[in-house]
């Protein structure tokens, strides 16, 4: 089965909940959505930008869309088949550079973005307004997800790092995973402690979250002479069993991941309530800002 609705390269697929209904954005500017195998609804000039990453919300009929201007809209689909102006609900225009991706909390009802213009954005949904930004990394961030039970937020960069966040306070990082030596393309959830890297080295790395380490580098290391390829996306089976990867040789690998499940981890011994007690000592939970001790302006 093949649908070539798109003029332009399509840049990001995804799946309903349910696996009935596929949406997809295209360099194009335009949005589609398919259905039991049909082309069930197309949106041209959805942007007045390329499309580079979308989301599926709440429901089957929400989604976010993300272009390389960096606004994001929130659309209603059941009024984008009515042919209504209506079907962007919301619109956010606070990045400047690409939105590489975006993740949704259903329990605060907020967008949270990661942009090639180097900051995390934060959206609340209800109120329908930007709710915080992050410092300027200063670096591209590629991707982002929330881990630990919603109490920690990930978003990975340009320059190898994974940047730690604690919840609702997204000013700035308080911890960072280091290892990866070059851009972290792709980042994917394994699970709430775990996450798999694609990097511009050419490997997929697991990553244990908290405590912070590569634990294991997936696959078989390529050959000294095979030219290496950066990871450019990277997709887990429901089963949590398999993990595909594509690269621009025009190769999907699968891997066994199966083993991840029951890995042990080396540091038993890892407190998180001591470390998060550590943490939030000096953490103000709201937008991100450390509160000034006396004494300590203007140093």
């Amino acid at each position: 089965m093949t649908f070539d609705y798109h003029t332009d390269s399509c840049r990001a697929l995804e799946f309903s909940p349910d696996g009935n209904v596929i949406y997809t954005a295209s360099k194009d500017q335009s949005l589609a959505l398919i259905t039991n195998g049909v082309l069930a609804g197309r949106i041209e000039n959805a942007h007045a930008a390329p499309i580079y990453s979308l989301l599926h919300l709440d429901g089957g009929n929400i989604i976010a869309s993300g272009d390389d201007d960096g606004t994001i809209k929130i659309w209603d689909l059941r009024m984008a088949a009515q042919g209504k102006k209506q079907s962007v609900v919301m619109e956010f225009k606070e990045h400047e550079g690409t939105v590489q991706k975006m993740t949704f909390s259903r329990e605060t009802q907020q967008l949270l973005s990661a942009s090639g213009d180097g900051m995390m954005g934060v959206f609340d949904l209800r109120k329908k307004e930007l709710y915080a930004m992050s410092d300027n990394f200063e670096e591209d961030l590629t991707s982002i997800m929330i881990m630990k039970g919603g109490t920690k937020v990930l978003a990975s960069a340009s320059d190898g790092i994974i940047n730690i966040f604690s919840w609702d306070w997204f000013g700035d990082c308080n911890d960072r995973i280091v290892g990866h030596p070059g851009s972290i393309d792709t980042m994917i959830k394994y699970d709430d402690d775990t996450v798999i890297t694609g990097c511009e080295d050419g490997l997929i790395r697991a990553v244990s979250v908290l405590p912070n380490k590569i634990i294991s580098i997936l696959g078989d290391p390529l050959d000294t002479e095979d030219e290496v390829f950066h990871i450019q996306k990277l997709s887990l089976s429901h089963d949590r069993k398999f993990v595909a990867s594509c690269t621009l040789d025009d190769i999907i690998k699968i891997i066994d991941v199966e083993n991840l499940k029951s890995r042990v981890r080396e540091e038993d011994d890892f407190d998180i309530s001591e470390y998060e007690q550590r943490v939030t000592q000096n953490l103000k939970p709201n937008h991100g800002k450390l509160e000034v001790k006396e004494g300590e302006e203007g140093q």
